[in-house]
């Protein structure tokens, strides 16, 4: 048999000598040569893959044992499998799929075990149905299905294909698995053709199931943004509860809706839907206040009349609402910012019209979104001196009244540590930022046109006085000094010739060639000799990589390698301009670097320089400093954090100072 990854509808092909697969099922792209078939033969097992496992302790049960016949005839059995088609549009998942997997056992000749195994809320795979009715699956079963939802395809194992399964996929996600055990006399082919499309059928039901969930939440979220949206374009508060309530109207199909909010320790009714103005002092605004205090005194929704499930609650002032209006069903769903109660809303209803759970969930929704954004529009209506006064009151009262003795303690504490700081001093060090930087740096460049043959060296390796830093191509060179010399050796020859025909003047020609010749000699000498490039002393390689430029050109004068002493460093400092005129040449501070930021080095400010840079979003000035105290570890570049002593300062100065400079600064800018 092949499986098919995914929902193809191309029915398995069982082949009667074994499966085409993996050992334990079928899929589509299996092996063609073979060499996994017998997975009806033996009994192959996989384990759950990523679909999850099957949450059920199965019993080794003996199939041997599974006598049930689904096959029965007569007027009893036709009017149960009526029943069991009508059962089949059931709103409840579970019943249907018992349905399902009754109707194809009774269809499916051979079928002695059935499972059906579906993914939970949590995503567990847990068995929903199993035939018959009352057994448990058998292990041999429970196998089959773990491989199907493991290969995300249908398989058969055991003997002729005794267990079968197919999964049911929604698109890449298992969403369960339909496995059945079959008599020995069972067309296995036929049973997993018919088993695929029929999980056609749970995949389909599934799927509805997932989009109802998906457009139940859709619908709130859709109700509570709506109501959100509402109450924020109102003017004000007033108009927000009273838009909220005209909507909440309408989305409940109520005939009155009453927003509230808790004031003390009484609910104040702020807005009746369809109701422009009311008076406090009415009899429906006193029934609808009590109603809303008693939701908010038990901390729950309250419905009246009372469900027959669920906790018991008080609904003594509902009930009163009820009778002192035409309402039959009154809901009252308390309003919640932060963490405390803040308000109520209140629903009624007309007669045949209760609240079902689905509306409950829809509306409870919604106003879960409302009371944060009622509360912050009621606090933002304030007066600001309103707002002003209610904070400073708050804040004296837990001050000089009773309790809260931690705040009294806080002050106690803060106007001690005025005081301490006050007195204490320090010294002031002003906080720059570092980088270390060699005290000299040479650079190598290239002396002559030509071509790299080797570098040794690059960037961050230690160097002694005469290494090898690059070496240049100079066989050019070499055949250029061996001609000169064969021209030497020529002109050897014509000048003894010359000689010995007393011939001056020929002599003195080839005597001038010669002598040309020879400085030709010393210059391509002179070039090979600087065809490689040494260290000019102990040190460390700044920059220069040309590990991966051997064979390149390089021009005359282009840098190389930037060579910089190990034992001799200076350290760039950047002051804020706020602080540089505290800084001066001969200051003392330390440097911390990021890599070492357990160790500190004294450093002695040498140069301020007056031009300003910017650096990291302020002006400062770049100050060059000392190191007095070297290290092995230290390398050019490294950062971090210098500090400069300034003098001796108290505490809350050094602190405030900043604050103070700004004020300073402000004050005069906008001083006449």
């Amino acid at each position: 048999m092949t499986g098919a990854e995914g929902d193809g509808d191309r029915a398995p092909d069982l082949a009667p000598g074994g499966a085409h697969g993996d050992g334990a099922g079928a899929r589509s792209g299996g092996d063609p040569s073979g060499a996994g078939q017998g997975a009806l033969h033996g009994e192959a097992e996989a384990p759950m893959g990523a679909g999850g496992s099957v949450r059920a302790e199965l019993p080794d049960s003996d199939p041997s044992d599974d006598a049930s016949d689904p096959g029965a005839s007569g007027s009893s059995v036709a009017f149960l499998e009526q029943a069991l088609w009508r059962r089949l549009s059931s709103p409840d998942l579970e019943a249907a799929a018992q349905a399902w997997l009754l109707l194809h056992a009774r269809q499916s000749p051979g079928v002695r075990l059935g499972v059906v195994v579906l993914s939970a809320p949590d995503g567990a795979l847990t068995p929903v149905a199993v035939f018959p009715e009352g057994r448990e699956p058998s292990r041999r079963l429970t196998r089959a299905a773990e491989a199907a939802v493991a290969r995300r395809a249908g398989v058969a194992q055991g003997e002729q294909g005794r267990a079968i399964a197919w999964p049911i996929l929604l698109g890449e996600q298992v969403a369960g698995v339909a496995a059945l055990e079959l008599d020995a006399s069972a067309d296995a082919r036929a049973a997993m053709r018919q088993l695929q499309w029929g999980v056609g059928w749970l995949r389909d039901r599934v799927r509805r199931v997932a989009a109802e969930r998906t457009a139940a939440g859709l619908a709130q979220a859709r109700a509570g943004l709506d109501l959100v949206a509402s109450a924020l374009a109102a003017e004000n508060h007033d108009d927000a509860c009273r838009s909220v309530a005209t909507e909440l109207a309408a989305l409940a199909g109520a005939d009155r809706v009453a927003v509230g909010e808790r004031t003390g320790r009484r609910s104040q009714v702020q807005a009746i839907s369809h109701a422009a103005s009311f008076g406090q002092r009415m009899n429906l605004v006193r029934l609808l206040s009590s109603a809303m205090d008693e939701s908010l005194d038990q901390r729950s929704a309250v419905m009246w009349p009372a469900p027959a499930e669920g906790p018991l609650l008080a609904t003594r002032a509902h009930e009163q609402l009820a009778r002192a209006t035409a309402a039959e069903h009154i809901l009252t769903l308390p309003l919640m910012a932060r963490d405390h109660f803040v308000g109520a809303i209140t629903f009624e209803r007309p007669r045949g019209a209760p609240f079902d759970q689905a509306t409950v969930d829809l509306l409870d929704a919604a106003v879960g979104l409302l009371g944060p954004v009622l509360e912050e529009r009621r606090r933002n209506d304030r007066w600001l001196l309103g707002k002003a006064g209610e904070v400073a009151g708050a804040h004296l009262r837990r001050i000089v009244g009773p309790r809260y003795a931690k705040r009294k303690l806080a002050l106690i504490c803060a106007a001690a540590l005025v005081a301490l700081f006050w007195l204490w001093t320090d010294e002031w060090r002003v906080t720059a930022d570092a980088a270390l930087a060699p005290a000299q740096q040479r650079a190598i460049v290239a002396q002559f046109d030509g071509y790299i043959r080797e570098a040794p060296a690059r960037a961050g390796d230690e160097v002694r006085e005469g290494d090898l830093l690059v070496a240049f191509d100079d066989r050019e060179l070499v055949l250029e000094r061996l001609r000169w010399s064969t021209e030497r050796a020529r002109l050897t020859l014509e000048y003894e010739k010359a000689l010995a025909e007393r011939d001056r003047a020929a002599a003195r020609i080839v005597e001038t060639q010669a002598e040309q010749a020879d400085a030709q000699i010393r210059l391509v000498d002179e070039q090979i000799a600087r065809a490689a490039l040494l260290a000019p002393f102990d040190g460390l390689v700044v920059s220069g990589d040309l590990s991966q430029s051997i064979g390149s050109a390089v021009g005359r004068g282009d840098l190389l390698f930037e060579i910089a002493p190990d034992d001799a460093w200076r350290v760039v400092l950047q002051v804020d301009e706020r602080v540089i005129d505290q800084v001066a040449p001969g200051q003392q501070g330390e440097l911390v670097v990021a890599s070492l930021p357990g160790e500190a080095f004294p450093i002695t400010v040498e140069k301020v320089t007056p031009v300003a840079a910017p650096h990291e979003g302020r002006n400062a000035f770049r100050v060059e400093a000392r190191l007095d105290a070297s290290s092995d570890r230290l390398r050019p570049g490294m950062e971090g954090a210098a500090k400069l002593s300034v003098g001796e300062r108290r505490m809350i100065w050094i602190w405030t100072r900043p604050l103070l400079d700004w004020a300073r600064l402000a004050l005069w800018r906008w001083a006449p």
